[in-house]
């Protein structure tokens, strides 16, 4: 654990790194040592997964356009555009229905009380924040005076995603179709279940052994060639019936 004053601590008990409010460390060895494994973190993803208000700030990559940076909304020859900028940081926002206020306080904090992990330059003119408020997205376009909300800055088919992540049970179902319901248990996570000692209903290893068996003769059928259908001749015409 890194305090102000240059000291540190090592910590060995979970409830240590959960109290601590500042930063970590680690030595370099083992940071080169790990560094490898570690994904890139997806911060818009996180940001609207957030189970809870939240905000995200999204500046303009390194390789936007240089007249793009610190450019009031006004002086833009189009619309900015979310292929320009990334999310570098995001956190969770104190529900509040006074929209300007978050915003103002976000500048200030980003501007003068800047938090540890924040790696992003000052909040400024340019940036955008995004807020996600019972559910639903916004993004705030930080201008020379205030902010100006972008409705249009969001992907289309990111407003059904986000929708999406804040109504399904399952973020595994995320598939355009809202609500899904709970994710159905698989024959294998039961038997998992079992082995580690839990209690199951046959009625749910049942089902579960029906759909799979069910999936399973759907999925022969469709691998099976199309087969040709035998062509029909037209019976010949007679000029007398049999009787």
């Amino acid at each position: 654990m890194l305090y102000p004053d240059n000291a540190e601590e090592m910590v060995f008990e979970a409830e240590d790194i959960i109290k601590h409010d500042g930063m970590f460390g680690v030595t370099r060895p083992d940071w080169d040592a790990v560094k490898g494994h570690i994904p890139p973190r997806d911060v818009e993803q996180r940001f609207l997964n957030s189970p809870t208000d939240a905000m995200a700030i999204y500046q303009l990559r390194r390789d936007a356009p240089v007249e793009l940076r610190f450019a009031n909304l006004g002086s833009l020859a189009a619309p900015p555009d979310p292929a320009n900028y990334e999310a570098i940081y995001t956190r969770e926002v104190y529900p509040d229905d006074d929209t300007g206020r978050i915003l103002e306080n976000f500048y200030y904090i980003f501007n003068d009380e800047r938090p540890g992990d924040f790696v992003g330059h000052s909040l400024s003119v340019s940036d955008i924040v995004a807020l996600k408020q019972d559910g639903k997205v916004s993004y705030h376009y930080c201008d020379s005076m205030g902010f100006q909300e972008l409705p249009a800055f969001q992907k289309p088919e990111n407003y059904l995603k986000a929708a999406e992540m804040s109504m399904e049970d399952d973020y595994g179902m995320i598939d355009g179709i809202i609500n899904n319901g709970p994710k159905q248990p698989t024959v294998a996570d039961l038997e998992a279940q079992v082995k580690a000692g839990m209690s199951i209903s046959l009625m749910d290893l049942a089902e579960a052994a029906h759909r799979e068996k069910k999936k399973s003769v759907l999925e022969q059928l469709k691998s099976q060639p199309a087969q040709e259908r035998p062509h029909k001749t037209a019976p010949k015409k007679s000029a007398e019936k049999e009787l």
